[in-house]
Parts: structure tokens; C-alpha cells; sequence
């Protein structure tokens, strides 16, 4: 990789104690870009119309026999798959009313062959009686409904109704769970093996009977102990010990989906991708998929990146140099074009799935003064969604946050394109005391007065243990220096005089002084009541015999603000930990 240059980019910068550097800039591109595989996308704006989308591509002609099943639970319709395929039919989903099921009649409308003959999966329950009724006064008669007692007892009559028993495999799996079901469905329904759904502690009574009947050689289980207890496989092992019992698990849905994909299609002709959180989408599209028996893929629609063993399917799919085609059952909320993308690059060998996908910008804050070090690795998320900590290099060795401001460092990562950004904010410590009051800013004179006084005594630092004076500080009231007649206090009254107000900053200070728990070394108070602060918490000053005086007695350094906004006049004390 070709080091790109790293930038540091300050802005917004207010600075108390020093003025930083300012570097350019040199944004890097990425230039690579997958190979061509086709895709497709079956898609609607509902999950109805998904299927009705993924139904015209399964077929966009005259079909024999079509398949109805709700698409509002996923239970009666897990095993339908295999009755879909063997009878050529595509699987329509229709919600709880024949008006809100208008995609799922339009398609049979269009499609279905007069004659053609509708499977209805579950009961009037699930989906009513008024379905028959419709599609009869559309001129359809041959409606078959496969229901049982319970979803169990539904997967048994589907399996009975199949008319080729020639295979001699069964497939069991959780109906308290959709996954692992639509995971197998593509390939069980290819082949003719019918899905039994089965509780997860013990096979019901109709199950048992099945197996017995049908005495399969192979029984696949799909699904971990977790929804098919081992209880289940021993007692297929005791009704049927002839034949040989297989579980296909892993640690999640998505592993257990690449497992069953792996062991039926390691080299499939098409993937289709499809969410791994919702049953809709995948269950239309088990029809599309049995058809080849190519894998439907899991995917997690909430990261661009894909699942930990998806990435390293895709990835032995370009090992072994098979490069499907990738279809998506979803629009772009549930499959992503990123996610699309990404799965073309592993399956392309443009991408790895260890390598970095995306290094988000990291924003840090701090205070003032407060020490800070650019970090040395930062998070990277990998297409196998896996995080590591990485290295990066910035630009800018060292942070100055002697200045309260934004700032941007940017930095590289070796293998990475893309350049990484720190947004680092410095900002104001919390004061150690703060204290405000309030004037009359109509009274021009006073009020410039006030100003002149606190622009003065702003930013002043007092080593520990340094005394302060405020005449010092802020020198004579004089015309020169700027100052203005206002009102002051001599003996009992008020009277015009230079420098008016400037007993408010003083008084002011010295309330904030109060909170910090400073040392007082010299304070006087007026003569007559004053209205900015409290009673006898006022100090007054006159160069040079009265004067406000106290030590820094803390063992650090204190800083000074002061400010004059609009009509309030505010100190805030602060601790710095370096001079």
C-alpha cells in the first residue's frame, strides 16, 4: 500500500495560552472494485409483495398449482417447501384478509391455470375460510387445504400428501423456531425429503408413526440442542435403529446455515441472500431456491458487514473458484447494496473476509491542559464483522490542548485506503469558582468602566503561594487609561467620579475568591449598602490607599477569566496543573 499523507486540520480554535500549527490536507480514494457477478434483487414494499415479486420470477407464465400460506406466523408454512417444489408451485404469502392479500390473488389471477389446483397451508385460523370463497367466484375449484390440529400435526400432513416417498430421507426440525427450517428447505425440498416439525423435548405421536412407516435410512436433524433436545435424537435412534442420524448445527443461526450449506451445496450455482431475522422473505423464496438446490444465505441486515461463517463461505466459494450468482430476496432496508457488494468481493477474491472493511472516526475530549496521547492501535471491523485493534500512524506525534478548540488528526492504517480521522475536542476545565453579577448597560459609562477593569484582570495566572493585588492589577483609574466619571461612593454619598463601577469587578473577584477558599489579605467594605452583591460581601477599592488583596494558597497555579456579556459580569477561577 502506498502511504497516504496524514493531515492534522484545527478549527474553531480559541486559544488561551498558544496558538498551534496548521498542516494541508490529502484525502486518499479507493480504487478498488469487484469482479462481475450477476445479481438480481426480489423485492417489494411489503413482504407480500416480495413474495409476489419472487413468485413472478420463479415463474412469469401459466403455472399448475400455486401455494398460499400466511405471512403473518411462520409455523404451518416451515415444511411447505418441499410441497411447493414437488408441485411445481411458487409460494405466495397472504395476509390475515382477502382485501389485505391483494399481490398473492393478483398473481393467481394471472398465472394460475384455470384448472390448476391452490394449496391452502393451515387451518381457518390462520388462513380463513374466506380465501376459499374468493378464489371459488374467481372460477378456481380445486383448492386443497392442509391443516392439522397444530403446527406439528400441519408438517405431518404435508409430508403424508407428498406423492414421491422414493427418497429414503427425513429432515426433523424446531417448530418453536424458523431458522434452521428455511435453512435446509432449498435443499430438502431438491431432493424430495420431507421436514417434520417437532417440539423440543419429544417427538409427537404422529411423528412416530411416520418414521415407522417410512423407516428413512437418513435422518437429518437441523438445529442444535438448544431446539432439538438429544432426548428427540435418541428416540428417532430407538424407533428407527437402522437408520443414521445426523445433527447440522452450529453456534448461531448463521452458523448453522452455512453448515447445512456447506454439506448440500459447496459449490452452488446461485446464492440467495435473505435476513436471518424474518421468515417471510426466505420462506417465498425456498420455492426459487429448491428449484437448483442452491443455498439460501443468512444475512444480518443491521451491519453492512456479513456474519463471521458467511464471510468464510464466500471466501472457500473463490478458493474453489465457483462464483455464483447472487440473488436477494428483500429490498435494500433488509439487504443492503453494501451487503451485496461485499459478498460479490469475497466470493470475487477482492476482499478477504480478515480483511478491514471500515475503521469508524474516533472522537475523544478533553480538558484543558489535560495530557493526551494520539492512541497507537485503533478499532477495525473486519467483512467477517469481527473487530481488532489495528496500528495507525498520525501525523502529529504530540497534542497541544493548552487551547480550548476542535481538531482533526488524521492518521493510516497499513492495509487500509482510507485515511482515519481523530476529532478531538479540547474544551473549558470546570472552574474551581465561578461568580457572576449583574449592571445597568444603559449606564455607558460605567459599564466601560467594568470592561476596562475585567479586560485587565483576564487570563492572569498566580503561581501557588503568589499574592494578587487588584490595584496592581488593573492600575490607576485615569483619563489616559480610558476610564470614565460615574457614580461612586465618598463618606455617605454618591458622587460622580473617575473610574465608577470598578467596585462591582472588585467585589465580584472577591466573592469568587470566597468560594475558592482563597487566602484574604486585604478587604474593605462601602460605606453605604451597594445592590450587586449581598450585604457585606462587597470590596471596595481606590487607588492607591484601598485595595482588594489575597494569596494564591493552593499548591497549583490559578487562572483568570473574566467576562462582560450583555449586562453580567462573571469570574470563573480555574487549577492548572502546569504553568
Amino acid at each position: 500500500m502506498t502511504r497516504k499523507t496524514i493531515t492534522l486540520i484545527l478549527i474553531s480554535c480559541s486559544c488561551i495560552f498558544g496558538t498551534p500549527a496548521v498542516a494541508a490536507t490529502n484525502n486518499p480514494s479507493d480504487t478498488n472494485s469487484s469482479k462481475i457477478i450477476a445479481t438480481d434483487r426480489l423485492f417489494g414494499h411489503t413482504r407480500y409483495e416480495t413474495a409476489e415479486a419472487i413468485s413472478e420470477y420463479y415463474s412469469n407464465g401459466t403455472v399448475k398449482n400455486v401455494v398460499l400460506s400466511t405471512g403473518n406466523e411462520f409455523a404451518d408454512a416451515l415444511s411447505a417447501s418441499v410441497l411447493a417444489h414437488e408441485k411445481e408451485a411458487p409460494v405466495l404469502l397472504v395476509d390475515t384478509s382477502v382485501d389485505s392479500s391483494k399481490d398473492a390473488i393478483d398473481y393467481v389471477i394471472q398465472h394460475l391455470d384455470s384448472s390448476g389446483t391452490i394449496y391452502i397451508i393451515g387451518g381457518a385460523g390462520i388462513i380463513s375460510t374466506e380465501f376459499e370463497t374468493k378464489l371459488n367466484n374467481l372460477g378456481f375449484q380445486n383448492i386443497v387445504r392442509i391443516a392439522g390440529i397444530d403446527r406439528y400435526d400441519t408438517s405431518y400432513k404435508i409430508a403424508s400428501s407428498l406423492d414421491d416417498l422414493t427418497e429414503s430421507t427425513v429432515v426433523i426440525s424446531s417448530g418453536e423456531q424458523y431458522p434452521d427450517a428455511l435453512s435446509i428447505s432449498s435443499f430438502a425440498a431438491n431432493k424430495g425429503w420431507p421436514i417434520l416439525l417437532s417440539p423440543h423435548d419429544t417427538l409427537p405421536q404422529d411423528m412416530e408413526n411416520f418414521l415407522l412407516e417410512r423407516n428413512p435410512s437418513k435422518v437429518y436433524i437441523a438445529g442444535g440442542e438448544g431446539v432439538i433436545s438429544d432426548n428427540v435424537k435418541s428416540e428417532i435412534s430407538t424407533l428407527i435403529p437402522q437408520a443414521s442420524v445426523q445433527r447440522l448445527t452450529g453456534q448461531s443461526r448463521f452458523d448453522t446455515d452455512v453448515i447445512i450449506a456447506e454439506t448440500f451445496m459447496p459449490n452452488p450455482s446461485t446464492v440467495y441472500l435473505a435476513t436471518g431475522y424474518d421468515f417471510a422473505d426466505a420462506l417465498a423464496g425456498s420455492a426459487v431456491a429448491a428449484k437448483k438446490g442452491d443455498p439460501i444465505i443468512f444475512i444480518d441486515p443491521s451491519v453492512p458487514t456479513l456474519p463471521k461463517s458467511v464471510a468464510s463461505y464466500f471466501g472457500k466459494l473463490y478458493a474453489n473458484n465457483s462464483r455464483p450468482n447472487l440473488i436477494s430476496f428483500g429490498g435494500s432496508g433488509i439487504v443492503s447494496d453494501e451487503i451485496i457488494k461485499n459478498s460479490k468481493d469475497l466470493i470475487s477474491g477482492i476482499a478477504k473476509e480478515t480483511s478491514i472493511y471500515s475503521i469508524a472516526d474516533i472522537t475523544a475530549t478533553v480538558t484543558q491542559d489535560e495530557d493526551y496521547s494520539l492512541p497507537t492501535t485503533v478499532q477495525a471491523k473486519l467483512y467477517n464483522s469481527d473487530t481488532i485493534n489495528v496500528p495507525v500512524q498520525w501525523n502529529s506525534k504530540a497534542v497541544d490542548t493548552s487551547c480550548i478548540r476542535s481538531s482533526v488528526y488524521e492518521g493510516v492504517v497499513d492495509g487500509y485506503g482510507k485515511a482515519i480521522k481523530l476529532n478531538l475536542t479540547v474544551k473549558e476545565p470546570i472552574p474551581t469558582a465561578q461568580y457572576s453579577t449583574h449592571f445597568d448597560s444603559t449606564l455607558v459609562n460605567r459599564t466601560e468602566n467594568l470592561r476596562l477593569a475585567v479586560k485587565a484582570l483576564d487570563g492572569k495566572v498566580l503561581a501557588p503561594g503568589e499574592r494578587f493585588s487588584f490595584n496592581e492589577s488593573v492600575g490607576e483609574r485615569t483619563v489616559k487609561a480610558g476610564y470614565k466619571e460615574a457614580l461612586i461612593i465618598e463618606g455617605n454619598i454618591f458622587t460622580l467620579g473617575l473610574g465608577g463601577g470598578v467596585c462591582q469587578v472588585s467585589s465580584t473577584l472577591y466573592n469568587a475568591v470566597i468560594l475558592a477558599h482563597l487566602e484574604i489579605l486585604e478587604r474593605h467594605r462601602h460605606t453605604l449598602p451597594i445592590s450587586y452583591v449581598p450585604s457585606g460581601e462587597d470590596a471596595t477599592v481606590a487607588f492607591p490607599i484601598l485595595d482588594f488583596r489575597f494569596r494564591n494558597s493552593t499548591d497549583a497555579y490559578l487562572l483568570i477569566r473574566s467576562f462582560v456579556e450583555k449586562n453580567t459580569l462573571t469570574f470563573k477561577l480555574y487549577r492548572k496543573v502546569k504553568n
